[in-house]
């Protein structure tokens, strides 16, 4: 009993140091937010260290048995470059810290049983590059946007999905690729930028 009070007031001790109470509140705000995600999202299971930036301006729809690992980033847009939809079917496994990065009206969309490994990232549009524009400002290119995987995909640790990119049904995506094209169905993809190096038998 004693050391649970003395517990609690060295708890209480330590809320003089302001950082420490604003990164309380911090931690607090995002516990909510996820919460919140997963009540519109029932059967998906998000790690509690998962960033969601951008919901419920832009939309996410998880399915059932979708799970997002720790550290993962799902940035579904932002005032200056609007929202986008994040949608991932079934059985979807996303491993720790990759990053979606959406803006206003693209879509990054997942299909059923893939596996997308660590350290991935999924770009749905780049910005303009004008040079009469800076490059902060520019506003981004719809021209080429939108990633579409299809079921029974596998994306390899630290692979980049540039914007325009749809990946066909039981493709294989190595580790560390960027792919800039299309993949077709159960083709074996790799490198920098990816190309075909095999099939799926």
């Amino acid at each position: 009993m004693l050391a649970k009070v003395a517990s609690l007031l060295r708890g209480v001790w330590l809320l003089r140091n302001p950082e420490l109470v604003k990164a309380l509140g911090d931690w607090r705000q995002s516990i909510e937010l996820l919460n919140a995600i997963k009540k519109s999202c029932p059967g998906a299971i998000l790690h509690q260290e998962v960033v969601v930036q951008g919901w419920p301006q832009g939309k996410l729809i998880l399915a059932k048995d979708v799970q997002v690992e720790k550290g993962s980033v799902l940035a579904l847009g932002d005032d200056f470059n609007g929202y986008g939809t994040l949608e991932v079917g079934e059985g979807t496994w996303i491993g720790q810290y990759n990053n979606f990065r959406l803006s206003g009206g693209t879509h990054i969309s997942i299909g059923e049983g893939c596996l997308v490994s660590q350290f991935c990232t999924l770009v749905a549009t780049n910005h303009r590059v004008d040079r009469s524009t800076p490059i902060q400002q520019s506003p981004c290119d719809l021209d080429k946007a939108n990633i579409e995987i299809g079921d029974d995909v596998w994306i390899g640790a630290g692979a980049a999905i540039m914007p325009s990119v749809n990946i066909g049904k039981g493709a294989v995506v190595g580790a560390n690729s960027v792919v800039t094209r299309s993949v077709p169905e159960y083709e074996i993809w790799a490198g920098a930028p990816a190309c075909k190096i095999g099939e799926r038998i």
